[in-house]
Formats: structure tokens, sequence, C-alpha cells
């Protein structure tokens, strides 16, 4: 249980020092510019639509890759941008939706994105999703927290 401990102290720690420097940020690539990023509501969107498969995975994606600037009330703040590879977003996403036992777009990618979760992820969200003693968001609700508040936003 120490060893466990250490193990999240210690990446925790990592991920936030690797993410609090003040060089200037690298220029965006080409991935990161394909991540479409989900509006909060826009006209042609239906409730429906925003609790889709594909929604949450490009929901996960944005995450990823922009960071979470949500507020919503984690002991830890708001998840930094970058926190994995931009190209490995979509992967890890395919993985994170299977938490919650929907089944992802390309689920070819989710062995893969597995492996990518817990080596850039699990350290703060555990290896099974739910998060380490609710500092840090439970990936493996139905409908994820930042995704129920912008439901609740539109009031649908």
């Amino acid at each position: 249980m120490i060893l466990i401990v250490v193990f999240v102290g210690a990446a925790f720690t990592l991920n936030r020092l690797r993410h609090t420097r003040t060089e200037s940020p690298p220029p965006v690539t080409k991935q990161e510019k394909a991540i479409a990023k989900p509006s909060t509501q826009s006209q042609n969107e239906t409730p429906e639509q925003i609790r889709s498969t594909p929604y949450l995975e490009r929901y996960i994606q944005d995450v990823i890759v922009h960071g979470s600037r949500q507020h919503l009330g984690f002991k830890y703040g708001d998840m930094p941008e970058k926190m994995a590879d931009p190209a490995l977003a979509p992967k890890i996403a395919a993985y994170v939706v299977t938490l919650s036992g929907r089944k992802p777009t390309h689920p070819e990618w989710v062995s893969e994105g597995r492996l990518y979760y817990t080596s850039n992820c699990g350290g703060c969200h555990g290896e099974d999703g739910k998060g380490v003693h609710g500092t840090f968001p439970d990936l493996t609700r139905d409908l994820m927290l930042g995704i129920e508040k912008r439901l609740e936003k539109a009031h649908l």
C-alpha cells in the first residue's frame, strides 16, 4: 500500500513539474489542430448527441490536449494541458470510454490506449479510473462530470 501511495505521489509531482514550467509553449501540431473541441452546446447538438460516445471521445481528447478549465472543484484543480502526447489522445480516449462500459468508435485502439492511460493518467485517476480518494475525477461515470455540467448550463 505504501508503494502505491509513493508511486501516485511521485507521478503527480513529476506531471505537475512537467506542466508548470515557465517556458513558452511549443507550437500547435497538426494532431492538436485535428482534435475538435466539443462546444458547450451549439444549436445543432441535441442532448443525445452530447451524451454520445463520439462526443465523449472528443471531450476526453480535448481535455488531454488542451486541459480543463471547468473548475469542477477537485482538490488539485483543473487538469493542465498536454498531460499526454496529443497524438496518443485518441487512443487513450478509446480506452477511457470502456471504463464506463461504453464501446469506443475505434475498439482496435483500446489495448494500446490502456497502456498509455496507465503510464500517463493512472497515477491520478487510478488504474480503475475511479480517481484517487476523490481528489481527481472519476472517469468511470457514464456521463462525465464536465459533460454533465455542460448539459446543466444548457438546461438540458
